[in-house]
């Protein structure tokens, strides 16, 4: 294992670190803690690794500092926590001085070493070294990756590229410019037709081809749901796993209950599982970074309980390649972006309703700087029916909730209403000039 290892520590010094897109995500590096990247498989963690090599790089580091193994190599086939120590052995047999030096050691997909952990707390607690770490398998998801080491990491969660990344990738604009041209804002009202058709999975944008895309996402659908839920969780009631998954691709952002789910699947098609089943199916589709759910924010936990969750995916691009009229439900697609965008922005989300039942999509509270706002998601507000459902509860939903920073997300509509409400165009939204 030893030579093994330094042929593969040589084969990483003598390859180039290929030219990424870079990410609008800090990547922290904290003294005596793991760095662990977290999210869905193929949403580009490894590649956010190489981002960071090459910004240290950059930086003056000399690149023996920086040692890159990747465990699914067919080499490291059996590799176990005894031969951990060979690591450590091989590269400093290549470079003895630095031991004294700040180092990088950056492995990929290791959950596939048993009792990994172990390790990794030895390196934290002995060495001066920087350890980051990626997984994604049916044998332990990143952020269980997370939880294993014991409030001794960070963690920074991965997404498909954001509407900045997805132009960055483009090359229309390495940096979105403080103040936009009528030219710019031309580009950005181009660029987010095509950002909404294509999604932010990194890969697809390889491929001119829409069929060729569409497969490929279903393809991360399959995979993820074979690999992640399937085989990690040994389920064996398959037929109703893929009804259930249906039926959160085309759940329009409504609420969706699973006890609602139950009773048409065992009542209605006839499927036979258990409402603990399904119950179970959605935990996993979560931890999987497949699906994600906000429940109502009120101070009741009563009033959490009883209401159902709202559910989002990982994805807009993903969704089309998974429903049957990829052209429909476009009012949906625009909320999942705001939720996406939001999510990114660490905010913590729910829905809201007011005291006579209406609803407002969001209700965001930023992690950092306790910044409350409210937001409804409508692709246009020009029927009269539209402005009466989504503005009245708004309002009310501020007065009561104590909130003024009110916003309603549209495709292209920009304006100022009545109580300070700002209608501001998903374009806009998404490059935060807001």
């Amino acid at each position: 294992m030893f030579e093994i290892l330094k042929r593969m520590l040589l084969e990483f010094q003598d390859r180039p670190i290929l030219p990424v897109t870079r990410r609008d995500i800090s990547f922290p590096i904290l003294k005596g803690k793991a760095t662990v990247i977290t999210g869905m498989r193929r949403t580009g963690k490894t590649s956010f690794c190489f981002q960071k090599m090459q910004e240290l790089l950059d930086a003056g580091l000399d690149k023996t500092q920086l040692l890159y193994l990747n465990f699914e190599d067919d080499r490291l086939f059996g590799f176990k926590l005894e031969d951990c120590q060979s690591i450590f052995d091989a590269y400093y047999s290549l470079y003895p001085d630095h031991r004294k030096k700040e180092c990088y050691f950056f492995f990929d997909e290791i959950q596939n070493v048993d009792n990994w952990e172990r390790f990794v707390r030895r390196i934290l607690d002995t060495t001066d070294i920087h350890v980051i770490l990626t997984g994604s398998s049916a044998k332990l998801l990143t952020s269980e990756i997370a939880t294993a080491m014991r409030g001794r990491s960070i963690s920074k969660e991965i997404l498909p590229f954001s509407f900045a990344e997805f132009l960055r990738c483009r090359g229309v604009f390495e940096t979105i410019p403080a103040h936009l041209s009528d030219d710019d804002i031309a580009h950005l009202r181009h660029e987010i037709g095509n950002y909404f058709q294509t999604g932010g999975f990194p890969e697809i944008y390889r491929y001119d081809d829409i069929a060729t895309r569409v497969e490929i996402l279903q393809e991360y659908s399959d995979m993820v749901v074979l690999k992640d839920v399937v085989e990690r969780h040994k389920i064996s009631n398959l037929t109703a796993l893929r009804y259930l998954l249906a039926a959160l691709y085309n759940s329009n952002a409504q609420k969706f209950s699973v006890s609602n789910f139950w009773k048409v699947l065992n009542k209605g098609i006839q499927v036979p599982c258990s409402k603990n089943d399904l119950f179970t199916f959605m935990n996993h589709l979560e931890e999987a970074y497949l699906i994600f759910r906000t429940e109502l924010h009120a101070y009741s936990q009563k009033a959490r309980m009883v209401n159902p969750d709202k559910v989002y995916l990982i994805d807009i691009g993903l969704v089309k390649a998974m429903v049957e009229n990829p052209t429909a439900n476009k009012g949906w697609l625009l909320e999942n972006l705001v939720y996406l965008h939001l999510r990114r922005r660490k905010f913590e989300i729910g829905y809201y309703n007011t005291r006579d039942n209406r609803e407002v999509d969001f209700y965001a509270c930023n992690k950092l700087n306790r910044k409350k706002i409210l937001l409804q998601v409508t692709w246009s507000l020009h029927a009269v029916e539209t402005y009466k459902r989504e503005i009245p509860s708004l309002l009310l939903a501020g007065q009561e909730l104590g909130i003024d920073q009110l916003f309603v997300i549209t495709w292209d509509e920009e304006k100022k209403l009545e109580g300070g409400i700002s209608v501001i165009p998903i374009w806009k939204f998404l490059i935060d000039a807001w």
